[in-house]
Parts: C-alpha cells; sequence; structure tokens
C-alpha cells in the first residue's frame, strides 16, 4: 500500500463518525500537539497502540495515546515506562490526556526502531506506523487484547500484506524470530479467516 492509500484510508474512517474515537476526539489532538513539539525538539515519532488501530477502523476504545519515538521529549514525565520511555499528561481543552511515549531499551527495541524507520504520513500532520508493524508489534506485545487487535487487522479487505510481515520480521530479526512467531501469526491467520471454531474476543462475526 502506497503513502497516498493509507492516506485516503485514514480520511475514510476520520469522516466516518460512526467509529467510536478515544477520550470524546481528544486523542487526536493530543498526538498533534505532541508531535509538535517532538518536531521542534527534531524527535522522530509515530502513532501506534489504540489510535493507530483506530486509523485502520477498530471499533474497540482506548484510554491513552501510544506514541513510538527516537528519545524522549522535554516534558516533564508523570513516570516512567518501564520498558522505556515516558507517561506524559498533556492538557488538550478540558481534558488530561495520558501519552505512553515509548521509547524500548529492551530487546524489542530494534522492531520499533525499524517501525519508526517505515513510518507513513496521515491526515492531520500525524505519522503511524504501518498496519504490518502494527501486527508484529502486538504478536510480540502477546496480551490477549493485542492479539484481538490483530485478528481485527488481518480481516480487514487488503489492509495488510501477510507476506510482508514476514519479509520485516526476517529483516529486522532473522529467520529465528520467524519461526518463533509463525505458529502464532499461523493460528491467528486462522482466526481472521474462519478457518478454525476457536473464538476471537472482541471480533467476532456472528
Amino acid at each position: 500500500m502506497s503513502e497516498s492509500e493509507y492516506q485516503k484510508l485514514v480520511e475514510r474512517v476520520l469522516e466516518n463518525t460512526s467509529v467510536p474515537m478515544i477520550s470524546s476526539d481528544t486523542g487526536l489532538e493530543a498526538a498533534q500537539k505532541i508531535g509538535q513539539l517532538a518536531a521542534q525538539e527534531e524527535v522522530e515519532w509515530a502513532v501506534a497502540g489504540g489510535l493507530a488501530m483506530y486509523f485502520y477502523g477498530s471499533p474497540r476504545l482506548t484510554k491513552d495515546v501510544d506514541i513510538i519515538a527516537s528519545k524522549n521529549l522535554s516534558l516533564t514525565p508523570q513516570h516512567k515506562l518501564g520498558f522505556g520511555g515516558s507517561s506524559y499528561t498533556l492538557q488538550v481543552g478540558k481534558y488530561e490526556v495520558q501519552i505512553d511515549w515509548i521509547v524500548r531499551n529492551d530487546g524489542y527495541q530494534k522492531y520499533y526502531r525499524a517501525a519508526l524507520k517505515e513510518a507513513v504520513n496521515i491526515p492531520n500532520g500525524l505519522r503511524t506506523i504501518t498496519p504490518e508493524w502494527l501486527v508484529i508489534l502486538k504478536i510480540n506485545a502477546g496480551r490477549q487484547k493485542d492479539l484481538d487487535d490483530v485478528v481485527f487487522l488481518l480481516r480487514q479487505s487488503n489492509l495488510v500484506d501477510r507476506s510482508t510481515v514476514k519479509q520485516k520480521l526476517i529483516e529486522v530479526g532473522g529467520e529465528d524470530a520467524w519461526l518463533i512467531m509463525m505458529p502464532n501469526f499461523r493460528r491467528l491467520c486462522d482466526l481472521a479467516d474462519g478457518n478454525t471454531k476457536e473464538p476471537s474476543k472482541y471480533y467476532d462475526q456472528d
């Protein structure tokens, strides 16, 4: 998918008011606001997590804004993130929005750096990671809600290029990383394609 195709996809989602948005639509404004500060401080950043899921059409609500970045900002953090980065609170109108500013310093750092490097520009001055990298990061996270998010992404027509998921994982982590992820990825593909009776908590089709 080209960058212009990503932009058109996100524009369609943003125009669809039937899709719920986090924190009464303050998530977008919070991301824009902190993105402007990041630009001033020459920090690379891209939206990930629940807000990225929203850009790709997900109906699941999220309570905060997750952003991956090349380094921390000059803001005073509420607390440090255990895996690297900081949690900031940003005032947007009358709302306080929690922003997890993720700068991984653990074994998954190389995946986040690659996802950040390949992030795409979308409307409203924002950047977001691609669906393929969102799949990889969420499988690595391994929580049930992340795996159900992966199933949702895989079910969307022409959104996730599954061969690119494999390609990117091997490029960054090597063949062993793919062999470790492959059984779970195939299981999630089966769930998305309806080739198993195993339930998917959030995105079961009626």
